[in-house]
């Protein structure tokens, strides 16, 4: 029972990724559930100062995986107790 409601949790997920060979494109609502360190103002921000590639498809935004752990993986810092630094978003 709990097999199949992963295998449909995974077909519904996979269904609402498009996926261009190894390119895999989220929608805005997706990357903000995968990854819940990314609030939507900080997505549209970074969106807005071209830190994060948008797709464009009418009116959908698509973002792509790579994209988006990139932009995290960028935005790691190392906290010392002596240095204190504040990132004004994320």
């Amino acid at each position: 029972m709990l097999i199949e409601i992963g295998n449909i949790i995974n077909k519904y997920s996979k269904q609402n990724e498009i996926d261009n060979g190894n390119q895999v494109l989220l929608k805005t609502k997706e990357v903000l559930n995968r990854y819940p360190a990314i609030t939507n103002y900080g997505l549209n921000e970074a969106i807005k100062n071209g830190f994060i590639p948008v797709v464009k498809i009418g009116k959908l935004n698509y973002f792509d995986i790579k994209d988006i752990e990139k932009y995290l993986a960028s935005n790691k810092i190392i906290v010392n107790d002596s240095k204190k630094i504040h990132k004004k978003y994320i």
